[in-house]
């Protein structure tokens, strides 16, 4: 299963124009080949409605209808491929629009949205998107109420939930529910004054209940761990009923962040949650309840690490390979080297014999022109042998050293030889000497 839905950091990229559609460019947040946009609407008056319509740049709709005072809802609209949507906002100052993630292929959204609006009452009733959403596992609405409040619902076709709290205006305005292996949903609406529009649908990357998990609170006005989503999720979907105009809020686990306004009274919120796969959840009165739907599957850390180490190990296994290769060059070379010292000799021999054959043979003048760097070779041979003669010569030099060495080492032992023999030549003389008074012969 691949990743289709990325949630960031929240940035507000409400634009600057009221009453009038405007281009609103993500491309700082979010990157190329995005799809869509997740994104989080808020009315801060305390008492004034004002308008807000959200399309596909390049889209014809025109659905501008008011979100409540004091309310917020969810909602995902498609991109061009600049990355530019186009929103509509009745007040500046109060309404405001953050990007809270966006989604990629897996994910696509129409430039028109189509209208499967339903005309029976009260009853849950198939909504058929096999021709506009082939292949998909869920489904992107938009929902659009009146100026009174009227039940709606949505769920996965097969499903057995039956939540069909009232809608008001663009209060709930996106919903993310799954559908069967037909692309049928099922759709419930109390009046015809509630419409439904798809904009958009998901064939990868998500999970849907068949049967909602409920995950409320029984504690209110402080912020609270949801029951954490299951361990491959990055983001819930998660549709919220109100028995009246009650504060909820929905944020990742450990986010400062801090909306809590009106849930009035059905919308859908689509919400990151942390590592462990927790969402906080505040509620002003236990009235107000929390359904995961589906749920937006990350790419697992533990597999990115492991692919990272085999980068690694395959980047070490390249180098080897070319430090190899070079090895197996450089020994190539050298044993050409070799080769080539090893026949400098004989080519030296047989210079007098190529030299006068190339005066004598005209087909071998092209090699004539490399007699220059042959004879330059020839030459190096030649003083690598007057070298290896002069190291001969200086070791022959060396042993006449250490001749010499042992003759002065012995002189001293010669002059001392030579010094008694003095002595004894002048004791002969002497010996003959008082023979010759004594008029004794000498022994012969």
């Amino acid at each position: 299963m691949a990743q289709t839905f990325y949630p960031i950091t929240p940035v507000e990229v409400t634009p600057g124009t009221a009453s009038a559609w405007t281009d609103v460019d993500v491309s700082a947040y979010v990157p190329a080949g995005a799809t869509g946009v997740i994104l989080h609407c808020v009315n801060t008056h305390a008492s004034n409605n004002y308008a807000l319509g959200l399309r596909k740049n390049g889209s014809t709709d025109a659905r501008t209808t008011s979100i409540t005072s004091n309310a917020h809802c969810w909602a995902a609209i498609g991109v061009d491929a600049n990355r530019i949507f186009e929103a509509y906002i009745g007040n500046t100052t109060y309404i405001d629009i953050y990007l809270v993630g966006y989604t990629v292929s897996g994910v696509t959204f129409f430039t028109n949205a189509y209208d499967k609006s339903k005309t029976t009452l009260t009853t849950w009733e198939d909504i058929d998107c096999s021709t506009e959403a082939p292949s998909a596992i869920g489904l992107i609405f938009e929902v659009k109420g009146s100026t009174a409040a009227y039940a709606m619902g949505l769920r996965t076709n097969g499903s057995t939930d039956n939540r069909t709290a009232s809608t008001l205006y663009h209060d709930t305005f996106g919903v993310i529910i799954g559908c069967d292996a037909s692309q049928i949903c099922e759709g419930y609406i109390e009046n015809v004054a509630v419409d439904f529009f798809l904009v958009g649908y998901i064939t990868d990357g998500c999970t849907f209940n068949t049967n909602a998990t409920d995950v409320s609170l029984a504690t209110t006005a402080t912020w609270l761990d949801l029951t954490a989503l299951p361990a491959t999720a990055n983001m819930g979907f998660i549709e919220v009923t109100s028995g009246g105009a009650y504060n909820y809020g929905l944020r990742k686990n450990g986010s400062a962040e801090d909306i809590y306004k009106y849930a009035f009274r059905h919308p859908w919120a689509f919400v990151e949650c942390d590592a462990s796969q927790i969402i906080e959840g505040e509620i002003a009165n236990v009235a107000v309840d929390f359904f995961v739907v589906g749920y937006a599957t990350a790419v697992a850390v533990v597999q990115l690490s492991a692919v990272s180490a085999g980068v690694c190990s395959v980047s070490g296994a390249i180098r080897v390979a070319r430090a190899l290769a070079a090895a197996s060059a450089g020994i190539a070379s050298v044993s050409g080297a070799i080769r080539v010292a090893r026949s400098l000799s004989a080519i030296s021999q047989g210079v007098a014999s190529v030299t006068a054959s190339l005066t004598k043979t005209k087909w071998l003048s092209a090699i004539s022109a490399g007699v220059a760097t042959v004879s330059g070779s020839i030459r190096v041979a030649r003083a690598l042998s007057a070298v290896s003669a002069g190291i001969a010569s200086v070791a022959g030099s060396l042993g006449i050293l250490r001749g010499l060495s042992a003759t002065i080492a012995g002189s001293s032992i010669v002059t001392a030889s030579l010094f008694h023999v003095r002595k004894g030549i002048k004791t002969l003389a002497a010996v003959r000497n008082l023979l010759a008074v004594r008029n004794i012969p000498p022994v012969r």
